[in-house]
């Protein structure tokens, strides 16, 4: 086994917190039932303790030992995390007394996921047992998808931060509430509510709109989040003095980047977070602009995280 995976493993069994990637984007991990180790993660990033954490397993029999499953999320879960490998969270009744409270923010509900990156299974299956991971970032600030953007972030705060490369997808994962019915997605993500109604042949609810400081109920639910430091402008059609320019799809519009020439939105969310921290530099700019996205598919997750990352707090 690699070192620099066992010295993570020991860091987290002795209840730190360690950087690695996953899926989506990097996470900061650490043991789920260990109060002391998640009270790090909130004040590594300076996370509110209202929001609260996704636990991250390695497959649906450890997700069985921490929440309720029924034929129907059991059937869910085996599809999106194990035969199509795409990035759902689902949140369960929870049945684990062990889980840290703070993990939950006193929710009698847990969001559960299992990532596919082979670093990030390697960890929870050798440290056998549950991690909790948000991103690996200062809260409210831009995830990161890839180590150089943990490391100028937070990497003086933690001990670890394994190198994975960049990760696959460039957002979070979607999360889809299964305590109630109808099926509500509450975050979107890396995976389309199309893909969700396809393989349940129903629809869902699409609601985000439940995220008031004090009634989070799923990560991602703050108003303001995923933000650069520099002001963002959304739906932009051309830069305005001073700003930075992204693009998207085939344009006569000058740039600065674009997230996709060829108009893909796979490729958008995959470059989004690293696009804005490359052009996060007030020495060269005085905001960021960027062109509007498809808002279907996974293009409803990258115009959830921009919308969000635009928000101008009152």
């Amino acid at each position: 086994m690699d070192s620099l995976l066992l010295q993570a493993i020991k860091y987290l069994k002795q209840g730190e917190i360690v950087a690695a990637p996953t899926d989506t984007v990097y996470g900061l991990f650490g043991d789920a039932t260990n109060d002391d180790a998640i009270q790090k993660i909130y004040r590594v990033k300076g996370r509110p303790s209202y929001n609260p954490l996704i636990v991250h397993v390695n497959g649906i029999d450890m997700a069985k030992t921490i929440g309720q499953f029924d034929n129907e999320s059991e059937s869910i879960a085996n599809y999106f995390w194990n035969i199509v490998k795409k990035p759902l969270t689902i949140v369960l009744k929870l049945t684990n007394n062990n889980i840290s409270k703070y993990v939950t923010s006193g929710l009698k509900t847990v969001a559960l996921r299992c990532p596919y990156h082979k670093i990030a299974i390697d960890l929870i299956s050798e440290f056998n047992g549950p991690l909790a991971a948000p991103s690996a970032n200062t809260s409210n600030k831009l995830s990161p998808t890839s180590y150089s953007m943990v490391k100028n972030d937070i990497g003086h705060k933690i001990p670890l931060i394994l190198d994975g490369g960049e990760c696959n997808i460039g957002i979070e994962s979607t999360i889809i509430d299964l305590t109630r019915k109808p099926y509500v997605i509450s975050r979107p993500g890396g995976v389309s509510n199309e893909d969700i109604e396809a393989f349940l042949n129903t629809n869902i609810v699409f609601n985000t709109t439940n995220n008031n400081d004090n009634t989070i109920i799923a990560p991602g639910m703050l108003k303001k989040h995923y933000s650069p430091n520099l002001p963002l402008r959304i739906n932009a059609t051309a830069p305005q003095d001073g700003e930075a320019f992204i693009a998207f799809g085939n344009t006569n519009n000058k740039y600065d980047a674009n997230l996709s020439a060829i108009g893909d939105l796979y490729e958008a969310a995959k470059n989004l977070f690293s696009t804005l921290s490359k052009l996060d530099n007030p020495n060269k700019y005085n905001g960021i602009a960027i062109m509007p996205i498809p808002n279907f598919g996974i293009g409803i997750g990258i115009n959830d995280r921009i919308k969000r990352a635009a928000y101008k707090q009152k």
